[in-house]
């Protein structure tokens, strides 16, 4: 598959008119590596934030194993005894890889480093890497590349939709305490109602009582 070509070219405002594709402003928010053919949108620490596909993966190392780019739907611990026995923990950062992409026999746990970890200046979506037999100019998105790319979606699908739930959740929160809330203060114009007319009343017996005493004294004299 082919990239799109690195010169951008004309897009279509809203009212018609020829714009130039770089007046949006295409960088990676993490490395800011600019002129990105593709930007994934990421939910990060609850942010949104617009990275690139090495970024993506290295800001998400326990999302994905880095020797195959599997996508974990769920959260994986490497103390658990199930990812003991299929996975490989690193030990700089917090990244596990299937046993069985490691050559046999695997490096012992104490001195495990994954592939990112291990190689340096590694980049997980190097299109400018020489292939070699391939003499086209544009760079091409051969079968490694595609799972990378697939993976870094899928974590960008997966920050989202987390999102999606969290905002959610916090909707219904928002409207259960404003129903409280109005419960509340319709309770306290209740009793406040209740309160007031009850001291109409005493006021008014008040002013009755008075009325009387006057009323027999006169009478009396």
């Amino acid at each position: 598959m082919n990239f799109p070509p690195s010169k951008p070219s004309p897009v279509t405002t809203l009212n018609g008119s020829s714009a130039n594709s770089t007046s949006v402003k295409a960088e990676c928010s993490n490395c800011g590596f600019k002129n990105r053919w593709l930007l994934h949108h990421v939910q990060l620490r609850g942010v949104d934030r617009r990275l690139c596909t090495s970024c993506v993966l290295r800001l998400h190392p326990s999302s994905f194993c880095p020797s195959c780019f599997e996508f974990f739907d769920h959260p994986l611990s490497s103390t658990s005894s199930a990812s003991a026995h299929r996975f490989l923990s690193c030990i700089k950062c917090s990244s596990l890889t299937h046993i069985r992409c490691l050559p046999s026999p695997p490096p012992p746990h104490s001195s495990f480093l994954c592939p990112p970890c291990s190689t340096p200046n590694y980049f997980f979506f190097d299109l400018d890497k020489p292939n070699p037999g391939l003499t086209k100019t544009r760079p091409v998105l051969d079968k490694k590349l595609s799972l990378v790319l697939l993976c870094a979606a899928k974590i960008a699908s997966a920050s989202l939709n987390k999102a999606v739930t969290v905002a959610r959740a916090k909707a219904d929160r928002t409207v259960r305490e404003a129903a409280l809330a109005r419960k509340r203060a319709k309770e306290a114009l209740q009793k406040f109602s209740v309160v007031l007319k009850v001291r109409r009343i005493e006021g008014a017996g008040r002013v009755s009582g008075s009325r009387n005493l006057v009323a027999r004294d006169r009478d009396r004299f």
